[in-house]
């Protein structure tokens, strides 16, 4: 049983307060981490979207990176779709077709003549789809 006075306690105390600290610095390098790649990322690959989306499409598909992933331990990660779904948060335009919604799609963008879109349930995944109207 969760005891609120002593987790109250601990964030209180200088041990507490410095987890936090500790923490928020932690979250900071991380989304500073994250906006250098998505400037890599608009350097590197503006100019070509589709042919560089397809590219990461066709890695994370591959039975061969899919079995690495699964022999580490991982469900297989997507870690560059990421980047580009901050990079089509901060520079594309939003996408409200209900084409490509369903109940668990949180924001949709396209990018290039792909449509990137965020789902949630258990936890998030990103679904990349080819534009049907380009």
């Amino acid at each position: 049983m969760l005891d609120i006075d002593k987790i109250k306690e601990f964030m209180e105390s200088e041990e507490g307060k410095e987890s936090i600290n500790r923490y928020a610095k932690k979250l900071q390098r991380k989304e500073e981490h994250m906006n250098r790649w998505v400037q890599k990322f608009k350097t590197r690959c503006e100019s070509d979207l589709d042919r560089s989306i397809e590219k990461l499409i066709g890695k994370y598909n591959s039975d061969e990176y899919r079995d690495r992933e699964y022999k580490k331990g991982f469900q297989p990660r997507e870690e560059l779709l990421w980047i580009v779904w901050n990079y089509a948060k901060r520079y594309c335009k939003r996408c409200n077709e209900n084409t490509y919604a369903n109940q668990f799609t949180g924001e949709m963008y396209y990018v290039g003549s792909y449509i990137i879109q965020i789902m949630h349930g258990q936890g998030s995944i990103l679904v990349i789809n080819k534009n049907k109207s380009k």
